[in-house]
């Protein structure tokens, strides 16, 4: 996977979060999963360093909020979560 691939996969699942839930949702699961999503694109244009990647948790988020009732969102942040992975082994 490109790191072009990898932003595309994040902007599609950051776009299918504001199709499920409204822009100014207080709902805490989606606001920190949305935040996460603006943090990895960050980090895949360089504008923001690999820091904080131990501390991103939307897999289980999505486990406990999204999995149940929005399940193709679910798996479209399981997929993001194998870019952490990659991101965590310099791969990308």
């Amino acid at each position: 996977m490109t790191t072009e691939q990898a932003i595309k996969k994040i902007e599609k699942t950051l776009n299918k979060s504001f199709e499920l839930f409204p822009e100014d949702s207080y709902w805490q699961p989606i606001i920190s999963a949305r935040n996460q999503l603006n943090y990895l694109i960050d980090v895949l244009e360089k504008k923001s360093d690999k820091s904080k990647l131990d501390e991103i948790n939307i897999g289980l988020i999505s486990v406990r909020e999204f999995e149940n009732d929005y399940e193709d969102f679910a798996i479209m942040i399981y997929e993001v979560v194998d870019i952490v992975r990659l991101l965590k082994k310099n791969r990308l």
